[in-house]
C-alpha cells in the first residue's frame, strides 16, 4: 500500500475515533476505545504502562504523612516493632490522571525504615523508580487481588464519578530481588476505563491416563 494512501487511511481512523496518534518519544498509533489495559504479570510502573498505552499521565498528591504501622500492614511488610516502639510507615495517596482524566485512586503504604527520608523526595512521579534511584531497591514481583467495589462518595468526587459506580480494588505486596517487601498498597480504578490484563504461562489437561493423579501444567 503506498505510504500516502496509508497516511489517509490513519488519519480517518482517527477522525472516527478508532485510534489515537500521539506525537513523540514514545509516540504511535493506539487503539482508541476509552480503556487502559492494566496488566498483571508485570511489576512497572502506572506511568510507565500508560506511556506505553499512548495516554500522557499527570499526578496529583492528595496526602504524605508518616504513622503507626496497621496490623494488615505489619503483616504484610513483615515490620519487628523495636522493643517500646512501633513499626512506622509512610502513607502516601494520590490520583492519577490518564489524558486529563482521572483513572485511579492510589494507597501506598511503605516502610519508614526502609525508606528514610521518602517524604522529602518528590512523590509526584513513579515510586517504583524512586524505590531503585535512591534507595536500591527496585519492586520486581507483587502479590495482588482484585475485588469490585462501590464507589464511596469520597472516591466518587476525587475519580469523576457517581457515587456507587462500579471501581476495581487491587489490594497488592510488592517485593524487592531476595523477597524484601517494599509496599502495601490499596489502588482503586475506574471500572469504565480500565480492561484487566493477564498472561497464562500453562493450563491444566487432565487425562484419561492421569485420572486420579494431581493434574499436569502443560505449555
Amino acid at each position: 500500500m503506498p505510504r500516502s494512501a496509508l497516511r489517509e487511511a490513519l488519519l480517518r481512523l482517527e477522525r472516527e475515533g478508532r485510534v489515537r496518534r500521539k506525537i513523540g518519544r514514545g509516540g504511535g498509533i493506539f487503539a482508541a476505545d476509552g480503556k487502559i489495559e492494566r496488566h498483571l504479570n508485570t511489576s512497572q510502573s502506572v506511568p510507565e504502562m500508560l506511556r506505553q498505552q499512548g495516554f500522557t499521565t499527570t499526578t496529583r498528591l492528595v496526602a504524605a504523612h508518616v504513622s503507626t504501622a496497621s496490623p494488615g500492614a505489619s503483616r504484610a511488610l513483615r515490620l519487628v516493632a523495636s522493643p517500646g516502639e512501633e513499626p512506622r510507615v509512610f502513607t502516601i495517596v494520590r490520583i492519577r490522571h490518564a489524558d486529563g482524566v482521572p483513572w485511579s485512586h492510589e494507597t501506598a503504604v511503605v516502610p519508614a525504615q526502609r525508606f528514610p527520608g521518602l517524604l522529602r523526595q518528590p512523590l509526584d512521579g513513579s515510586l517504583y523508580q524512586l524505590f531503585d534511584r535512591v534507595y536500591g531497591l527496585r519492586p520486581e514481583s507483587a502479590d495482588e487481588t482484585i475485588d469490585v467495589v462501590a464507589a464511596t462518595p469520597e472516591h466518587a468526587l476525587s475519580l469523576g464519578v457517581p457515587a456507587g459506580a462500579p471501581l476495581l480494588l487491587v489490594r497488592r505486596t510488592a517485593y524487592a530481588v531476595g523477597g524484601v517487601p517494599v509496599e502495601f498498597a490499596h489502588d482503586l480504578f475506574r471500572a469504565d476505563r480500565t480492561t484487566i490484563h493477564a498472561r497464562r504461562l500453562g493450563f491444566v489437561t487432565p487425562s484419561k491416563s492421569t485420572r486420579g493423579e494431581p493434574p499436569r501444567s502443560t505449555p
